[in-house]
């Protein structure tokens, strides 16, 4: 492991921290994985061979697995780069499909119609809101009006019931 300690990821494109250790732990797995392939193998291999033969094909096994480990590395940096650029490709689209340009607009002569007939139809419903929330502003204060006089009306009503009963009395 000694080896991977100088290992430094090169990346075309600034990533997120979710995606870099999506990446790692992806990595680490991938290494767990060539670890217990290759302490697997060197036990199976450590058990058929004579002691003599161990040695040189432990180490030639390492050196093995070493390299097969660098060569997965350097294909999960390959396959990470294209995919990177994958994602710069589809937002770089994304992006531009969802911006309306000038000349879209200037190709497509009805959109552009249709989009003033548009704004003409929402001028007028703002302009005929408008009137309403006068009128309505107009009816509330006449109805305010009326509620004084009624209650005015009330208050003559009940002032002449009690002065006509008051003069009863005498």
């Amino acid at each position: 492991m000694g080896v991977f300690t100088l290992y430094k990821p090169v990346f075309p494109f600034p990533l997120s921290l979710n995606s870099v250790l999506d990446s790692a732990s992806r990595l680490d797995e991938e290494h767990k994985l060539i670890a217990r392939y290759a302490a697997r193998l060197a036990a199976e291999t450590s058990s058929s061979q004579p002691s003599q033969q161990r040695g040189a094909s432990d180490i030639s096994f390492t050196i093995d697995a070493n390299k097969q480990q660098r060569q997965l590395i350097a294909e999960l940096e390959n396959k990470n780069r294209e995919i990177l650029q994958e994602i710069q490709r589809l937002r770089l689209e994304h992006e531009q499909a969802s911006q309306p340009t000038p000349e879209k607009a200037q190709q497509n002569p009805t959109l552009l119609a249709e989009l003033r007939l548009l704004r003409q139809r929402k001028d007028e419903l703002e302009q005929r809101m408008s009137a309403l929330q006068e009128s309505r502003r107009e009816l509330m204060v006449q109805l305010e009006g009326l509620m004084k006089l009624k209650e005015i009306n009330q208050h003559v009503k009940h002032v002449n019931y009690s002065t006509l009963l008051l003069q009863l009395r005498v």
